[in-house]
């Protein structure tokens, strides 16, 4: 069992660092050239969809190595507040450290790190949208369902963001 736990996780990991790499690949070399605004979000909307998944995919393989322990303690039930305050914290920290320091210019000249940052906010948002999901729903339901809940629930809010907010 341990083994097809780590073998999944760092699957998972490789999938996520290839993608990265593929995705600059792609901004620097065709999504730039793409003039139709609607299929650049669309392109957005399914790469970020996909990172949700793989990232679900992550969790889902820890909670069935830890099953009588994840989200089974009382602290969850309040994780929806400590996330929040935690992501609020991480993006003015970013905000701070990329005025103040040189990460504006490490982001210009190697576009791949703005991934890595891109991926620790979805990650968070991913967390935060399953503290609500474990919030709301029954406390008897398996973690996979939570877990596809999530998963679309997140990807409904990045269609959100990406396909009604530009219109206002």
């Amino acid at each position: 069992m341990r083994r097809s736990y780590l073998f999944k996780q760092f699957t998972g990991l490789i999938i996520l660092i290839f993608f990265i790499f593929t995705a600059d690949y792609y901004v620097r070399n065709i999504y730039l050239d793409i003039k139709n605004v609607a299929l650049q979000q669309l392109i957005m909307f399914i790469a970020i969809s996909f990172l949700l998944f793989v990232c679900n995919q992550l969790i889902l393989n820890y909670a069935r190595n830890n099953q009588d322990k994840f989200m089974q303690h009382k602290i969850w039930d309040k994780m929806f507040i400590i996330i929040l305050i935690f992501l609020a914290a991480s993006m003015v920290i970013f905000i701070a450290v990329f005025f103040t320091t040189s990460l504006e210019a490490l982001i210009s000249s190697q576009q791949w790190v703005i991934f890595i940052i891109v991926y620790y906010f979805l990650f968070l948002i991913n967390l935060f949208v399953l503290s609500i999901i474990h919030k709301v729903v029954n406390d008897s339901m398996i973690i996979e369902k939570k877990l596809l809940i999530t998963w679309a629930s997140s990807s409904l809010l990045i269609a959100l963001v990406l396909f009604v907010l530009p219109s206002f």
